[in-house]
């Protein structure tokens, strides 16, 4: 059982990852602007894929622990979590000399919701249920 979450956290990861290296290229040749100092598509890729292997790791924690209702509590948490995750970029300290600072979050916090919305759709795919 472990094997299929570390395979669909992986699948998660590479997935959010790269959803989230092609919205860093649209958006910042969008707005003109790059935060490479500050986020660069490698940091990126990397982050995903640690909260796709994070997630997975949570969701296979709480299946070991509760036996009723994991659907519901995983699907909630992940969601909690994510949404308390958004709350971060505004908490960045950014440095002076960069341009337009209130474009940041425009660029960070949709790319907080790519690996649990990835999660969501690899989990059926692995065969993963409650």
């Amino acid at each position: 059982m472990f094997k299929r979450y570390f395979l669909a956290g992986i699948a998660a990861g590479l997935l959010s990852g790269l959803a989230a290296f092609f919205y860093h290229r649209i958006y910042t040749a969008a707005i003109e602007e790059s935060f490479a100092q500050l986020v660069s598509p490698t940091s990126i890729f990397s982050a995903c894929l640690f909260a796709g292997m994070l997630i997975a790791l949570f969701c296979y924690t709480i299946r070991s622990f509760f036996k009723k209702d994991v659907e519901r509590l995983t699907s909630i948490l992940v969601v909690g979590t994510t949404m308390l995750s958004m709350s971060i970029p505004f908490m960045v300290s950014l440095p002076l000399e960069i341009d337009r600072p209130e474009l940041f979050p425009g660029l960070v916090i949709p790319m907080q919701l790519f690996p649990a919305l990835a999660w969501f759709v690899v989990k059926p795919f692995a065969g993963i249920k409650s």
